[in-house]
């Protein structure tokens, strides 16, 4: 069964909000050097990103014209990369979205939540 948008649009919400959780969790894991509690982290955040882009992935195009200022394509192009080429990952590139690229797509997605609740 197809997830509904609204459905969609909370997936990632929730992705965002694990996401910054599993890099809070591996900020605490390499404080006290445990390599073991890092690559777990990590995993869950690169999981939530690409639950995000698969989410991203079922919108409407017309519904992403709202939120021009968001690199949707990119998004999407993310959870590929995750997802096919995982060896290609950047830890630093990883680090920087969840740091600063996922405020102004949760701002976004709560703003699209309006145009179709």
């Amino acid at each position: 069964m197809s997830r509904s948008v609204p459905e969609r649009l909370q997936d990632i919400l929730d992705a965002i909000a694990r996401a910054r959780l599993a890099d809070r969790l591996m900020s605490r894991a390499e404080a006290m050097h445990d390599e073991d509690g890092v690559s777990v982290a990590f995993d869950a955040i690169l999981h939530n990103l690409f639950v995000m882009g698969e989410a991203v992935k079922s919108l409407p195009d017309e519904l992403l014209l709202n939120s021009t200022e968001i690199p949707w394509n990119d998004i999407a192009a993310l959870r590929d990369v995750i997802g096919h080429h995982y060896h290609r990952v950047i830890p630093a590139i990883i680090h920087s979205t969840v740091r600063v690229d996922l405020t102004p797509l949760e701002v976004a997605t709560r703003e699209l939540m309006h145009y179709v609740e």
